[in-house]
């Protein structure tokens, strides 16, 4: 079985995490860990006709950050795989995207072939669910091989 496990900075996903390898992992899984980061978005006023410049060094720091992020996650999920017993067949798949972070995630089982997807929850309430969407929500109707919400 091939197993994408979502991850992001958060408790929930590092309790998905947690949860597969505690309940459904076998030796013979490859687990694919998957993070997709969103571009750092460029918002640039326009003033009577003007369109004001973007500081550039905002724009490398915002770049620097993103990248910052992303090697502590992977830092941390590698480490906690290394506390684990025997060999876990894995490997990690980071990209900074446009899109939105369900639509990536998909596209990314899709795309490695993946059995299952497991991800986390934020457990929005039902009136920010609606109005903000859920990433966890739009992996659960829009993947084509079954999904598990590990809530916490």
């Amino acid at each position: 079985m091939r197993a994408l496990i979502a991850v992001d900075g958060s408790d929930n996903a590092e309790h998905a995490f947690d949860w597969y390898f505690g309940n459904i992992h076998k030796d013979e899984n490859e687990v694919i860990i998957g993070h997709v980061a969103e571009q750092p978005s460029i918002y640039q006023p326009y003033f009577g006709g003007v369109v004001a410049p973007f500081p550039v060094n905002e724009l490398e720091e915002m770049i620097r950050k993103t990248k910052r992020e992303v090697h502590q996650l992977m830092t941390k999920f590698e480490n906690k795989l290394h506390q684990m017993d025997g060999k876990v067949h894995h490997r990690f798949v980071f990209d900074v995207i446009n899109d939105a972070t369900g639509e990536a995630l998909v596209r990314l089982a899709d795309k490695e072939k993946c059995d299952i997807i497991i991800t986390g929850s934020r457990g929005l309430g039902v009136v920010r669910r609606t109005i903000l969407g859920s990433v966890s929500g739009y992996i659960v109707h829009h993947a084509h091989v079954p999904v598990l919400v590990c809530h916490k």
